[in-house]
């Protein structure tokens, strides 16, 4: 199904743009926990980064002390100081 066919499905259902594009979901409390939902995988895993793949780049999060939490095919927690999140196109 084409990018704008897809836009266009969300838009007249009404369902969340994120599902049918598969968008991924990022979800912050403090800066203490991320949830990413729609990842496609995990690139790097340390303590102080964690590089994240998904349908639109990856996602790098630099911190202290992170941990990840837990991990299913829908989402990804981390835990830990949280610093800096950047999107690599």
């Amino acid at each position: 199904m084409g990018k704008n066919i897809k836009k266009i499905f969300t838009k007249f259902l009404e369902v969340p743009k994120e599902v049918v594009v598969d968008l991924p979901v990022i979800t912050m409390m403090g800066n203490e926990e991320l949830n990413i939902e729609n990842y496609k995988g995990v690139i790097e895993y340390s303590e102080e980064r964690i590089r994240i793949n998904t349908t639109k780049g990856v996602i790098k999060i630099e911190g202290r002390a992170m941990l990840l939490k837990q991990i299913t095919d829908e989402d990804i927690q981390i835990i830990g100081t949280i610093i800096k999140i950047e999107f690599i196109m």
